[in-house]
């Protein structure tokens, strides 16, 4: 069980100092689990490219959930690295071993929901009548770019009249308002089901409710974490342009993997430990400083 503690807005920016420390402390380490889950994925979903029908299908399926998974095993390879020990490949596995799997796949059931929800809010909100004309908006807009022709603003008000702007607008409102939460929900979810060993469905609520209260430090965290990111991609693509000119499109894409699964989710994946180190009293545990001063899956 875990009680939320209130942070101040500077623990976003101590969250993302903590990962980079983290990751120097192992990068090898951490790269070669890195390496793990890439080349896990990539032969689950060669194995559904090579299965026929419903059996790739249902291998495909799998490689969804491949994802939490070993995103989990990376948190607590993070978290033996912390405390001085060894990162290893086997750490990817310990969900397995801790019979947490099912609780770190409520999310994707959660997401899958709010896809069908939204899917239906729309079609409730726009009738079948507003996706004829958004549909014939979008066609005439492509020929009107391939032709090259200018409108004027009485065309362009023509076009759109029977476009239902306003409620799309609503709804375009709804869904963000819906990425949002989901995203705080999920941030801190798979650290209380690894190891504070919560339900998948009262880890996602106690995510969503420490993010709200320490929103402050989820801003600070998204801003610099962006900022971070920028700079890594940066390099990253000037690593791909090197591979685009040596081997290739695919020398190029295998490059950009690479980066994504050795450093930018190690990096993610020590941020959201961080997080859920300071963000959560954790019982049995020494709360850290605070910067600047098995049951039913589904059980709430």
């Amino acid at each position: 069980m875990s009680e939320i503690r209130k942070l101040p807005a500077s623990a976003g920016a101590q969250w993302l100092l903590d990962a980079f420390s983290l990751y120097a402390r192992a990068p090898m380490q951490l790269a070669v689990i890195g390496v793990v889950w890439m080349l896990t994925t990539s032969l689950i979903l060669l194995l559904a490219q090579l299965l026929p029908g419903w059996l790739g299908l249902m291998v495909q399926l799998l490689s969804l959930a491949v994802g939490p998974l070993m995103f989990g095993g990376m948190l607590w390879a993070v978290s033996e690295i912390d405390q001085g020990r060894p990162g290893l490949p086997t750490h990817l596995l310990q969900p397995i071993r801790d019979r947490r799997v099912t609780h770190l796949l409520v999310p994707l059931a959660i997401q899958l929901i709010a896809i069908i929800a939204l899917g239906t809010l729309l079609f409730a909100l726009i009738g079948s009548e507003g996706f004829s004309a958004f549909n014939d908006l979008l066609h005439r807009a492509q020929e009107l770019q391939q032709s090259g022709k200018q409108l004027s603003n009485e065309e362009t008000l023509a076009l759109m009249a029977n476009v239902p702007v306003k409620r799309i607008m609503l709804w375009i409102l709804i869904a963000f308002a819906t990425f949002v939460a989901l995203s705080m929900a999920m941030f801190a979810q798979p650290a209380l089901v690894v190891f504070d060993r919560q339900s998948g469905m009262h880890a996602l609520r106690m995510s969503l409710q420490g993010c709200i209260e320490n929103f402050p430090a989820m801003a600070v965290f998204m801003v610099l974490g962006l900022i971070a990111a920028m700079c890594i991609y940066f390099l990253v693509f000037v690593l791909m342009q090197v591979a685009l000119l040596l081997g290739g499109m695919g020398a190029a894409a295998f490059v950009m993997q690479l980066s994504m699964t050795t450093v930018i989710m190690p990096l993610y994946v020590g941020a959201v430990y961080a997080a859920w180190k300071q963000m959560f009293a954790h019982r049995g545990r020494t709360p850290p400083p605070v910067p600047g001063g098995p049951g039913n899956v589904f059980a709430a």
